[in-house]
């Protein structure tokens, strides 16, 4: 599976989403917003209509930062993960919906926040740099949010 996640920026905050308990997969796990590339689908068409779709908001100013791969050991299965950026466009956030909380947070709130995406403990401070380096990792997860390896490549 080809997932993304987008980091949408306004106002020095970045959206993020709080999995709803009743997710099969990561519940309660905080990442961003995103879901998973359709067929044939260009990753910054998908990541547009991902967050039209979950947000109700329009970005603009796209940019992969991190390109990945978890394989999660308890569902015996390998997600490969693009992070990208973007600004917000236009468009009002969308009351809360199955899919759990969305909040705008500031980079500090995002590390300090209870359960986080494992990986993103490692990749944001890379996404909130602003480098024009796009950086790669490797990841597994026992379980959940249970990750027990971690390898991040650098492209110099």
């Amino acid at each position: 599976m080809i997932a993304l996640e987008c980091f949408i920026k306004k106002d020095g905050k970045y959206l993020m989403l709080h999995r709803h308990p009743s997710k099969r997969v990561l519940p309660n796990v905080w990442m961003a917003p995103g879901g998973k590339r359709e067929f044939n689908e260009g990753l910054f068409a998908c990541a547009r209509r991902e967050i039209l779709e979950e947000t109700g908001m329009k970005i603009k100013n796209l940019k992969l930062v991190v390109s990945g791969n978890a394989h999660l050991e308890d569902l015996d299965t390998e997600v490969f993960f693009n992070f990208l950026t973007a600004d917000w466009d236009s468009g009002e956030l969308t009351p809360e919906n199955d899919l759990g909380e969305l909040k705008w947070l500031t980079p500090e709130e995002i590390l300090k926040l209870d359960n986080l995406l494992s990986e993103l403990k490692e990749v944001l401070p890379h996404v909130f740099s602003g480098d024009d380096r796009c950086i790669s990792y490797v990841a597994t997860y026992k379980a959940g949010n249970q990750m027990i390896d971690f390898l991040m490549e650098d492209p110099r």
